[in-house]
Order: structure tokens, then C-alpha cells, then sequence
């Protein structure tokens, strides 16, 4: 991001998401940062590390993340998992104008091996293939007087559909765009 905290933490609800993010900064631009995405059957948990370089009002992010991507639905007659290893690399490009900051960021969508048990039944995916998707987002960030963010992006996301609907569509390998809009709220 352009906003460049020592430590913050976001929260941000898209219905039927929760999503939460913390980022801990550490000496020379360097910080340890984690997400915690839910939706109603799949969860992702991220851990990394990123750098952020300073050029006046300009800043270049380089994050990288690891993590797990878990889907389970037990209800409704169903009795499903899906479960990978997830790798999200992202690159941001920001400009400070002061209170007011732009952020454009790009997020590549890795997963791999890819896991699934319907029933009693364990099998992999098509894994030749580790690319899910990518994002692009821009950000808005307006920073407060006690030095909190709110912020809100525009964006499209392109991925897999077994990454948003892994239930229906366990193994398609056609990728889908939906546009993105988040709000949010760091302290």
C-alpha cells in the first residue's frame, strides 16, 4: 500500500465473505503479514513477508505469501473436501498525495497439489498446472487523524472456478472474471 504504518490490522466484511488481515512492519521497509479469508464453504489462511521501497511520494510493495486453501461442505447431502497448498505472490505500485493515497495491486493465484475427498473417496486434480488466477485492484486509502485507514478498491478477478465454487465446479478448467469492490478499515 502507499500508507506505509508500522503495524496495521484490516477488517473488511463482503457478504458472504469475512476477511482479515494483519501486517507487522519491521525494520528497513520489511514486514510479516497474515490473512484469514471465510466464505460460507472455504477458508484460506496466508502467512508472508513483503518489502516495500520508498522513492519520495512513490512506493513499490513485493509480498509474498503461503499458505493452506480448505473447503468442506457436510451438509445438504454433501460430503466434500478440498484442500491445497496456496502461493500468492503481489506487486504494488502506490503514490502518497498526503491524507490521500492510490495503490494498484497485482496478485498472482498459485495452488498446488490439489486434494479431494467426496465420501470415502481421496483423489488429486489436473496438478500440471499451479496458476488459479490473478487480481488487479486500486486502492484509495484516506488516512484519519489517529493515523487509521479507511480505504475502499475497484478491481477484477480472474480465476479457476473450483477457487470460488470448488463444490460445483471441482475440476473446470475455464477461468472466470467477476469485478471486486472492497471496502475496509485498518487501525
Amino acid at each position: 500500500d502507499a500508507i506505509d504504518p508500522a503495524v496495521m490490522y484490516g477488517f473488511n466484511l463482503r457478504v458472504p465473505q469475512l476477511t482479515l488481515d494483519a501486517r507487522y512492519g519491521l525494520d528497513g521497509g520489511w514486514a510479516i503479514k497474515g490473512h484469514f479469508n471465510s466464505m460460507f464453504v472455504s477458508t484460506e489462511l496466508l502467512f508472508g513477508v513483503g518489502d516495500t521501497w520508498v522513492a519520495g511520494d512513490w512506493r513499490v510493495g513485493l509480498d509474498a505469501s503461503v499458505g493452506v486453501y480448505f473447503g468442506k461442505l457436510a451438509q445438504f447431502g454433501f460430503d466434500a473436501l478440498f484442500i491445497s497448498p496456496e502461493y500468492r505472490p503481489e506487486l504494488t505500485l502506490g503514490y502518497d498525495f498526503g491524507d490521500i493515497a492510490l495503490s494498484l495491486r497485482g496478485t498472482l493465484l498459485l495452488m498446488g497439489p490439489e486434494t479431494t475427498r467426496v465420501g470415502e473417496i481421496w483423489a488429486g486434480l489436473d496438478n500440471s498446472n499451479a496458476f488459479v488466477g490473478h487480481s488487479e485492484m486500486l486502492y484509495v486509502e484516506n488516512t484519519t487523524r489517529s493515523n487509521s485507514v479507511w480505504y475502499f478498491g475497484l478491481g477484477a478477478m480472474t480465476t479457476r472456478a473450483y477457487y470460488a465454487l470448488w463444490v460445483m465446479f471441482p475440476d473446470s478448467p475455464g477461468l472466470f472474471t467477476y469485478p471486486r469492490i472492497v471496502p475496509g478499515y485498518e487501525f
